[in-house]
């Protein structure tokens, strides 16, 4: 089934291509926007400190005889370039949150309609619907993760105790334990978060197929995974792909965009990648989708969609 569901993932996503470059467009928006809530402020800036700039060498033994008096000086500006990230990151996430809400149902219409064709309409209607409810998940799964990391902090503060205490001893016990501890530890913390990664992304799916609120749709994927386990090894396999291939990208592109130092040729390469990282990223959601369709027997897929 799992090989089936990738399958199906790539023929998804090649009906479904011109999504690659909305997500590509939105990419453009996001640096846009990066440009005028951080880059704006930060130009204005140091325009602003400009005249302290050029009175560095002067400047540097009061800064360094009263830092707290001179930081206070320009704490505004510190704010002012807070506040702009901040502003940045609430309006890329709401951007990125309102493009996956279009890209999934476009691709969750695909794929319960044979006849479905894309449409910048049909992209934002979608959008539009599924954003609401996909923001109230998010936020509930983001607590979750909070949870989740404050616990394993505090874990961790008290195994570095543990540790801390045996690297005092000298035995081969007691280091090998508080090696073992570490290791541990860390292993622990990926399994928790893949665990939690991969709830996510189903969930999401969940909220968006069934049109269902944040804790259906959780409890709704819980119920998944403990019936079908191979919805494991289809997001490892789907999330193991995707590194590896953007390993052996990025280790093309590195000696290439070296190679050809000059602007239209770097930008026609970047470009590229941006393609290929951007199918890869549709084709792993049309994955996903078409395994929560066939696993939920969907009554649309069975009427209308044949695999």
């Amino acid at each position: 089934m799992v090989m089936d569901c990738l399958k199906e993932g790539f023929k998804l996503a090649n009906r479904n291509f011109h999504l690659i470059f909305v997500r590509i467009g939105v990419t453009i928006i996001n640096f846009m926007g990066l440009f005028f809530f951080v880059g704006v402020p930060v130009i204005v800036a140091i325009m602003y400190l400009g005249f302290d700039m050029a009175r560095a060498e002067t400047l540097l033994p009061l800064i360094a005889g009263d830092p707290i008096a001179y930081a206070s000086r320009y704490l505004g500006l510190v704010l002012l370039i807070g506040m702009s990230f901040v502003l940045y990151l609430i309006f890329s996430s709401m951007i990125i949150l309102y493009s996956l809400g279009g890209t999934l149902g476009v691709l969750k219409n695909a794929a319960v309609n044979i006849q479905y064709g894309f449409s910048l309409s049909s992209f934002f209607r979608e959008a539009g619907r599924n954003f609401p409810r996909l923001l109230r998940l998010v936020s509930l799964l983001l607590l979750i993760f909070t949870a989740l990391l404050a616990a394993f902090i505090a874990a961790g503060g008290i195994i570095a105790a543990v540790i801390y205490g045996f690297s005092k001893a000298d035995t081969t016990l007691e280091v090998f334990f508080s090696s073992f501890a570490l290791m541990a530890t860390i292993i622990f913390g990926a399994i928790i978060f893949l665990l939690w990664f991969m709830l996510m992304l189903f969930s999401i799916i969940a909220s968006v197929i069934e049109e269902k609120g944040a804790m259906e749709s959780v409890k709704r994927v819980f119920v998944l995974l403990k019936e079908k386990p191979q919805a494991l090894m289809l997001f490892l396999a789907l999330f193991a792909g995707i590194i590896v291939i953007n390993i052996i990208s990025i280790a093309l592109m590195v000696p290439l965009n070296m190679l050809f130092m000059f602007a239209p040729v770097s930008i026609m390469l970047s470009f590229v990648s941006a393609v290929v990282q951007n199918y890869l990223v549709i084709t792993a959601w049309s994955a996903l989708i078409i395994y929560y369709i066939k696993a939920t027997d969907h009554p649309v897929y069975t009427a209308t969609y044949e695999i």
